[in-house]
């Protein structure tokens, strides 16, 4: 490839190689087609790269971590090789429909727009915790209840993500500026990104489902443990801005005191759960959740 591609499209890719086909093949059929796609292997054991080198496309490049950095490492691999103004991301094991690249770019270059980034859309189809013997639950991404979705949405971000890494687009120079991904904020590198992000100017939304989404047994986002600690770590780093926001602080107390329960760290739980009360005392489900973990303790001390 000699000239310079619109978009860099990146994979990162660890033991994929039964899903990382379709979600290749699912980004060359993209009816936007000034891009590159940079598929960075990320030590993996099994047959991915033979599985990318037999497909033969001119867009494609194919490139390799020297150990296993996790995916935020690989996807930080990917950005500084990558040669578009604005990079994309596709995750090893999802798909894209035909015309996302499309309608998120017509957004990002229409007229007037100055938007930092753009997302749209992503339909999970099952969850965290499938069974052989579940029906197909389909879940979207962002919630239509959430109705601040475009423009300035670092409140609703503090709340929650709305922003899976494979429905974003966003440009490669404010990406390097911001430091790139988290390596030690993985399964949720993402949203730690998109905050930062959202503090840097608008964001489109495209509000269709064009990313859908599966997850693989070997998918990080299942580790519970891990994801707790990027949590932890991610309100750690966003106290200064959280605590301009008191009801999305407690929020997030109260969901890594939950983690804390299930996890069976009722002194942990506890301690987050205080946290909670003092930033909004307010919010009744952290009195309930205190009452029964205080519950849960005396009846432990009593076994």
């Amino acid at each position: 490839m000699t000239a310079v591609p619109s978009v860099s499209v990146v994979i990162p890719a660890y033991n994929r190689a039964a899903t990382i086909r379709p979600a290749i093949e699912s980004v060359l059929r993209q009816t936007w087609e000034d891009f590159e796609l940079i598929v960075v292997d990320d030590g993996s054991q099994d047959a991915t790269m033979e599985m990318v080198r037999a497909i033969s496309d001119p867009r494609l490049r194919l490139m390799a971590n020297p150990r296993n950095m996790g995916a935020a490492g690989a996807r930080n691999t990917g950005i500084r090789a990558a040669r578009g103004d604005w990079v994309a991301f596709q995750d090893s094991d999802d798909e894209w429909l035909p015309r996302k690249l499309e309608k998120q770019m017509a957004r990002l270059q229409a007229e007037g727009a100055a938007h930092v980034g753009a997302y749209c859309g992503l339909l999970t189809l099952g969850g965290l915790d499938d069974r052989a013997d579940d029906r197909l639950r389909l879940r979207y991404v962002p919630d239509p209840e959430i109705t601040r979705a475009e423009g300035d949405i670092l409140e609703p971000l503090l709340h929650g993500n709305l922003i899976s890494t494979q429905t974003l687009v966003a440009r490669r120079e404010l990406i390097l500026e911001l430091g790139c991904f988290d390596e030690a904020t993985t399964p949720i590198e993402d949203w730690d990104f998109v905050i930062r992000l959202a503090q840097r100017g608008s964001i489109a939304f495209v509000d269709e489902p064009l990313v859908q989404q599966r997850f693989s047994p070997n998918s990080i986002t299942r580790n519970t443990a891990r994801r707790l600690q990027s949590h932890v770590r991610v309100v750690e780093k966003n106290l200064p801005l959280l605590a301009r926001h008191p009801a999305q602080l407690a929020c997030q107390y109260y969901a890594i005191a939950g983690g804390h329960r299930a996890a069976g760290d009722l002194a942990a739980a506890r301690s987050y759960l205080a946290r909670a009360r003092k930033a909004n005392p307010r919010n009744l489900r952290v009195w309930i959740m205190s009452a029964y973990v205080a519950a849960l303790g005396v009846l432990r001390r009593g076994g």
